[in-house]
């Protein structure tokens, strides 16, 4: 209480000294308290602070919150408590039965009728006896128990208060209380509502992850069928998904961006399902018509793709990682920004990978000679910053021949 409120009590009579002190005991619980309302964000939190908050003032020992429950015996369990007078809420019984001793008190009581109860002098009230002896251990002389609504059936629970005086709450203390007691019931429903919302949050997630896994083993799936057909190029396809990965981390891609590309990249050549076998493994140079077919698996690839309701535009990936900025590529000749960002660091990787490993028409020309290859093309027919992005995969730890050499 501070100095300029004891001065004003000190020129009124003490029975109104008395009520502006008993006041002034509630108002200072009912703005700390409020306080912690505003910053709680579990339930646990919010009913403990409540209770800190109003038995750190006057003469109140102990504040607790009890639930209701629709067990048989209407049990009310205490879910937080607070105060010098712990110890008494340790083990306690009550109810918000009319049929059980336990259940006449202040808390039972308000639970049950939905109004606020009060004990005046735990001596003396009748409603009390069954917690008499257990209150004077602790020094509880008077109690006002108010019901915290839930919009159901009952209250929710009950906000209980004990005091080491009697008759230290009249009116307008249980006003202030029953204030409290309604923000602590709308405070409880908000956390309940952001939980649920959390929880359908986490659900929602876990069911993308879920689908987000079951995508990535189909499309391996996918790269698996092709590579059976194809055994010079088995592994081709993911190493390029995972170039392709370290080049967009490079670029600072997000996560999820990345795992587009790493599905692009796992069936960017799926179209040559529709090239025949000896072709694909001819160990000489195609003809002109042979040459066609072969590139004609990039339209193969995108027809099978166009029409699976991927979450990213697969299909539009794998159809342009042949496409050049200067128009040179195929199938349709895009010149620059037309092609999609995905499809130039496909067109990067698979250039690296196809270079630096074996065919069957020819050995491999090594790492070096592949990123001697797309320096030359950086700015004319490759993306210059995708190739950067590549060279920085040169580092002192091997980074990009560990990925040309993966299984």
């Amino acid at each position: 209480m501070n100095a300029e409120f004891k001065k004003v009590l000190g020129h009124v009579s003490p029975e109104i000294q008395i009520e502006l002190e008993k006041r002034g005991w509630a108002l200072s619980a009912l703005s700390e308290a409020a306080a912690t309302l505003a910053r709680a964000d579990s339930t646990d939190l919010l009913v403990q602070e409540v209770c800190a908050a109003i038995a750190s003032q006057g003469p109140y020992v102990l504040a607790w919150v009890g639930k209701a429950e629709d067990d048989e015996k209407k049990t009310v369990t205490v879910i937080g408590a607070y105060g010098s007078a712990l110890e008494y809420v340790k083990d306690i019984q009550v109810s918000w039965s009319e049929f059980e001793p336990s259940g006449l008190g202040p808390g039972g009581t308000a639970i049950r009728t939905g109004i606020s109860s009060v004990v005046f002098d735990s001596e003396s009230d009748e409603g009390f006896v069954s917690w008499r002896e257990r209150a004077r251990q602790f020094g509880i002389r008077s109690a006002v128990g108010c019901p915290i609504p839930d919009g159901a059936d009952h209250p929710y629970g009950v906000l209980l208060v004990y005091s080491k005086i009697p008759n230290a709450f009249g009116e307008s203390e249980v006003q202030l209380f029953e204030s409290l007691a309604q923000e602590i019931g709308f405070g409880l429903r908000s956390i309940e509502r952001q939980h649920k919302l959390d929880d359908q949050i986490h659900e929602k997630e876990l069911v993308q992850e879920r689908l987000a896994s079951s995508l990535r083993a189909t499309i391996e799936a996918m790269s698996k069928t092709m590579e059976w057909r194809d055994p010079y190029t088995a592994g081709h396809q993911k190493r390029v998904a995972f170039i392709s990965m370290a080049i967009a981390k490079n670029l600072g891609w997000s996560d999820e961006r990345i795992q587009s590309l790493y599905m692009a990249g796992m069936v960017h050549d799926i179209g040559k399902v529709a090239v025949p076998s000896e072709i694909l493994t001819k160990p000489t140079r195609l003809t002109d018509l042979e040459m066609q077919m072969v590139q004609g698996h990039v339209e193969s690839g995108y027809q099978i793709l166009k029409d699976i309701p991927f979450p990213w535009p697969i299909a539009e990936m794998v159809h342009q990682h042949h496409e050049r900025l200067d128009g040179s590529g195929y199938p349709k000749g895009l010149k620059g920004e037309e092609i999609c960002p995905e499809a130039r660091i496909l067109a990067v990787a698979d250039t690296i990978e196809a270079m630096a490993t074996h065919r069957p028409y020819r050995a491999a020309k090594g790492l070096q000679a592949a990123m001697d290859e797309i320096r030359v093309e950086a700015g004319t027919k490759l993306d210059a910053k995708v190739v950067d992005a590549a060279y920085e995969l040169l580092d002192s730890e091997g980074t990009l021949q560990k990925l040309i050499d993966a299984q």
